[in-house]
């Protein structure tokens, strides 16, 4: 008996000496509540598709990226409709999501509806300006410098007099580049008539289509489209059309999808941006003061040129020139490309060699 108590004493006191030395190891006591330094971040993604090359894949693979780069685990969910937002949102937060990005204004009320109800969740919204709210960022692109660019090279190259643009749903970011286009055509090719028109979606394929095939039908040569997963039915049309028929792309480039057609694509190198946001958040900076707009000065929008060295030989040299000084002038505010429809009718700029 006094053999076992002595034990007893024994295991004790060596319990509180190994606690005395943890004690002043100089390593924090782990409190359950708080992140571990391994702990990796959860961010999330919406959208109604994935995999048809549109912007939401752009962003995925910046969130992949950052996966591969950072302490970051990816997460991407479909949204079956667009009242289904709020409750994706909730699903994301509710498996650990604690920075989410919304790419649509589409999504924007559902958003704003869980922003408040989540203020410790960051989201990132990237359709326009937003202001006032502590937990949401936005990024508001300036796509119509680069849709300038566009209407300007199909108002260059135009053998009809008449362009195109397909568009998706009436917003901001959809005007921007529409007001651009127009810009463009008009400032190299005053003679140019430019045909718009809108999907009201950017996910349906067939109406993209029909909407592209009346633009052909009706003369246009280059039709630039900006519609999501629209600009897939889009490209097809180009191609039904025959000879002497093009496109402009969009998101990522898209040439693959129709590398014959496609002469050139308004460009939103958002994986890089996504990356370079995450990686400031992880190091804690989060900054809706304010927003930020990036154009071409900024790289955040360019027209990219075809792959294809056969199509690429379709643009004369003297137009590649006009385009590069175009570029050069948009970069230095000589050329002060419109956003608004206002500002599209009080826009007079005449290029001159």
């Amino acid at each position: 008996m006094k053999f076992s108590k002595k034990i007893i004493v024994i295991a004790v006191v060596c319990m509180l000496v190994i606690a005395t030395f943890a004690g002043c190891s100089g390593k924090p006591a782990t409190n359950d509540s708080e992140p571990s330094g391994d702990k990796k971040v959860k961010v999330g993604l919406i959208a109604l598709e994935f995999g048809t090359q549109s912007f939401n894949d752009d962003i995925l693979k910046g969130l992949k990226s950052a996966e591969e780069d950072l302490e970051v685990e990816a997460m991407s969910l479909e949204v079956p409709e667009v009242s289904d937002v709020a409750n994706s949102l909730r699903t994301l937060i509710g498996q650990g999501a604690e920075f989410l990005v919304v790419s649509t204004s589409e999504f924007k009320d559902g958003m704003l509806e869980v922003a408040q109800e989540f203020p410790d969740v960051k989201f990132l919204y990237l359709s326009e300006v937003l202001e006032g709210y502590d937990n949401v960022m936005s990024i508001a692109y300036k796509e119509h410098e680069a849709a300038f660019l566009a209407g300007a090279l199909g108002g260059l190259m135009t053998e009809t007099n008449t362009i195109g643009a397909v568009l998706a749903l009436e917003e901001d970011i959809q005007y921007r580049y529409q007001n651009g286009y127009k810009a463009g055509a008009m400032a190299v090719n005053p003679d140019a008539k430019v045909l718009t028109a809108f999907t009201n979606s950017y996910s349906d394929i067939g109406k993209g289509n029909e909407v592209a095939n009346v633009m052909y039908s009706k003369g246009a040569d280059f039709v630039g489209t900006y519609a999501g997963a629209c600009n897939l039915g889009v490209f097809k049309a180009a191609e039904d059309a025959g000879e002497g028929k093009y496109a402009f792309g969009a998101a990522n480039g898209q040439f693959d999808q129709s590398p014959e057609k496609i002469v050139a694509s308004v460009v939103k190198p958002i994986d890089q941006a996504i990356h370079g946001i995450i990686e400031e958040y992880l190091a804690g900076k989060f900054d809706t003061s304010a927003p930020k707009a990036l154009g071409l000065k900024e790289s955040g929008v360019t027209l990219l040129y075809t792959p294809n060295e056969e199509l690429l030989k379709t643009i004369p040299e003297d137009v590649k020139a006009i385009m590069d000084d175009l570029t050069e002038k948009v970069i230095s505010e000589e050329i002060k490309v419109p956003s608004s429809e206002q500002e599209l009718k009080d826009f007079n700029y005449k290029y001159e060699k």
